[in-house]
């Protein structure tokens, strides 16, 4: 592991991208206000760890349309969730946060553990960032968007994004077939199963 970028070192690399990563959250969130409004139940009926799940994908495709062609990006996949390499300095997932003070939910997996802690197998050498959405209480808003910065449980810094974003741009259309990596896939061996811990990671 090396040091992790300072966050004007982090905003420099990013500044070209910044509108873009903002705006795919902010579709991907107006996505599932979408589905809200064709049944409002849904609001009920769906979980809150569903529901994160249901954003990430839709984000996921946004930054997947966003990003494909970008020279300085590389868009990949490790384990079901996507990253975005930067410039070589930079890797960035998307996520959910839990709560104001900007953590992150999840089953505590060695990939989760190694992304948190600026190790990921293969990517040591880059500075892992984490750019999130937190919810309003109602779950129809957005209170905020950042990029963060972690080592372990730890806060290093965080970029703020502007709300609105996506007002901006046009929802990316869905494509009939997936989206299949063809650059920088980690493949890794299958992880050992802890007991206790079931089910799958909040995104």
């Amino acid at each position: 592991m090396t040091e992790p970028l300072s966050a004007e070192e982090a905003e420099l690399a990013l500044s070209p991208h910044l509108q873009k990563i903002g705006g795919c959250i902010d579709r991907g969130w107006r996505r599932w206000l979408t589905l809200l409004k064709q049944d409002s139940e849904l609001a009920i009926v769906i979980s809150a760890r569903s529901r994160a799940n249901l954003v990430y994908d839709f984000i996921r495709h946004e930054a997947v349309n966003a990003f494909d062609d970008c020279e300085d990006v590389t868009v990949g996949d490790s384990r079901g969730f996507l990253l975005l390499t930067f410039e070589e300095k930079i890797v960035l997932r998307f996520k959910k946060f839990r709560d104001r003070k900007l953590r992150t939910s999840g089953i505590s997996t060695q990939q989760r553990h190694e992304f948190s802690n600026q190790v990921l197998p293969g990517m040591e050498a880059l500075t892992h960032l984490v750019a999130g959405y937190l919810p309003d209480k109602e779950g129809l808003g957005l209170e905020r968007m950042a990029i963060t910065c972690s080592l372990d449980d730890d806060r290093l810094w965080v970029l703020e994004l502007d709300l609105g974003l996506g007002e901006i741009g046009v929802t990316a259309p869905v494509a009939p077939m997936p989206f299949t990596p063809q650059r920088d896939t980690i493949v890794r061996s299958k992880q050992r199963e802890v007991p206790g811990q079931t089910g799958t990671e909040e995104r």
